[in-house]
């Protein structure tokens, strides 16, 4: 999957951001966002979930201080073994 290496969004920071991420079940994605979130203030609501219920969406809602910030939350998300999309 493609992170967009080198890329650089023109966005002015601090600024809200929301990380989609993609898994089996909600409970899983909730742990999993939190083990990488740590004390960082978020918020997470379900999204959408497959027509045959098999995967499930976490929209994870906050406020990213720099793009090393915004990058580096989307890497550690995406290297969890629970966690099979970020979006």
């Amino acid at each position: 999957m493609n992170d967009f290496e080198g890329e650089q969004l023109d966005l002015e920071y601090p600024c809200h951001w929301e990380y989609r991420v993609i898994g089996a079940d909600l409970p899983t994605l909730e742990r999993a966002v939190q083990s990488v979130m740590a004390d960082k203030p978020y918020t997470c609501k379900p999204g959408n979930t497959s027509e045959g219920g098999r995967w499930c969406t976490l929209v994870v809602s906050l406020e990213v201080v720099d793009e090393g910030e915004r990058v580096g939350l989307y890497r550690a998300l995406q290297a969890r073994d629970d966690i099979k999309i970020v979006l």
